[in-house]
């Protein structure tokens, strides 16, 4: 049996190598060919285009292992069927689970391959590439962001900015509403811009209301910067961080969107979905695998054409299941965790329905 598990892993391991690098080429290829005008527009050298095409190559490890693992097992085993091997292991005594077995390995040591993968380089590379594209096209920094709302964790005050700038560490058109312990305003300070000094924010040009529990003003007060170091957000809650979810490190994110639920709860949930999915989509490949083994259809010819078509079928179906979930998510209809493990539990139920069918 050692024969046979080793002959299936090589074969396996050999087509899902190939059709990964087809893969990579492809999603490198699509990067190149969707900035090119950008490139030449720009006039960027063509070793720094080869440079930013080159960090695309971890990311499409990442999106190619599990449709390469699942094409890899469909055509091998439709290949055993096709050609009568499936038979003569069964004559001999093997079950199908047992001949199966080393596909389900080989994926669950993909699915694990993927996530170090993932965290140890692919989001390294997603970030240097953000960072040279960035720097090559002369574009605003990508963490800039707009239209920031943000309150303090113990609730004594709600921060809001009309723009956040990251290269200066600075915010404009400042509004800082103070609270007591029962959340009723206290005073009101608006301020033409604001500058992070590391431990807190000074606001320039500020006017400061001074209010009573009714509402009424009691005093206004002009100050040409207003320092309270009750008011110390870090300038990093302010960024603009839809892409970067992915890309910070795994520990970092999990604290930022953690702190984030109490400080913005108006972006926790496409943040949280994004951390979320992160997780979750590491098992992309051994849920494939599962899938694959449990619909095997014997074909006797166009083994290859089959195959793909096959692949490609369960891959659409998965794919916007999990676009789905996701636009639910991040739309807070469903909770992120149950957005991103949804699609992998709908396919191992799939699976599931395809075995008893077999059966029967």
């Amino acid at each position: 049996m050692k024969r046979i598990d080793s002959f299936i892993t090589h074969a396996i391991l050999k087509v899902m190598l190939s059709t990964l690098a087809l893969v990579i080429l492809v999603i490198m290829l699509f990067d190149l060919f969707s900035n090119i005008d950008r490139y030449i527009n720009l006039g960027v050298e063509t070793s720094a285009i080869v440079y930013l095409t080159v960090l695309q190559a971890p990311q499409g490890v990442v999106l190619g292992i599990g449709p390469a693992i699942l094409f890899a097992i469909t055509f091998v085993l439709s290949s055993l069927q096709a050609n009568n091997e499936m038979i003569v292991l069964f004559n001999a005594g093997f079950s199908y689970k047992r001949i199966v077995l080393p596909c389900i390995i080989v994926a669950l040591f993909a699915s694990l391959f993927q996530f170090f993968f993932n965290e140890q380089i692919a989001v390294r590379a997603s970030g240097e590439k953000s960072i040279q594209t960035q720097i090559i096209t002369g574009t605003s920094n990508v963490y800039d962001n707009r239209n920031i709302a943000l309150r303090s964790p113990d609730g004594s005050y709600i921060m809001y900015a009309t723009r956040y700038y990251e290269e200066s560490q600075r915010i404009s058109n400042v509004s800082v509403i103070m609270l007591d312990e029962d959340s009723i305003i206290t005073a009101r300070v608006n301020a033409s811009y604001g500058i992070y000094t590391g431990t807190h924010w000074e606001l320039h040009d500020a006017v400061r209301y001074l209010l009573d529990k009714e509402g009424h003003t009691l005093a206004v007060l002009s100050e040409d910067v207003y320092i309270n170091e009750r008011i110390n957000l870090e300038s990093a809650l302010f960024r603009n961080l839809g892409a970067d979810i992915k890309t910070m490190r795994l520990g970092e994110a999990y604290d930022y969107v953690r702190r984030l639920q109490f400080i913005d709860p108006s972006r926790y949930a496409a943040y949280a979905t994004d951390l979320q999915e992160r997780v979750w989509s590491n098992a992309s490949p051994l849920i494939l695998a599962v899938i694959s083994c449990s619909t095997l259809v014997g074909w006797r010819k166009n083994v290859l054409v089959f195959s793909v078509i096959s692949s490609l079928s369960i891959a659409v179906v998965f794919f916007v299941a999990k676009m789905l979930a996701t636009i639910l998510s991040k739309q807070e209809v469903i909770h992120p965790i149950v957005g991103a493990a949804s699609p992998l539990i709908v396919m191992l139920v799939f699976s599931a329905i395809a075995i008893l069918i077999k059966r029967k």
